[in-house]
């Protein structure tokens, strides 16, 4: 899953790879606008199948949370 989101993220993120861990913040470290977030959101949820709410957006602040939310609800 978490190279999965990964190459999801470097399309958004001008971030080294390899610098990319569960614990990157996609705002304090990658630096995403609130727009690069949803578009990318989207193709997240294109990607696994699933929906996201935007409300839920706020308690996704690193990788890690998001993939623990994504196990939650695949």
């Amino acid at each position: 899953m978490f190279e999965k989101l990964r190459s999801i993220i470097l399309e958004y993120a001008d971030y080294p790879e390899d610098k990319i861990t569960p614990e990157t913040e996609f705002l304090a470290d990658l630096q995403l606008s609130s727009f690069d977030i949803v578009t990318m959101v989207g193709e997240i949820e294109d990607a696994f199948d699933v929906e996201i709410p935007t409300e839920d957006l706020d308690d996704l602040y690193t990788i890690q949370s998001l993939m623990d939310y994504l196990e939650k609800i695949v």
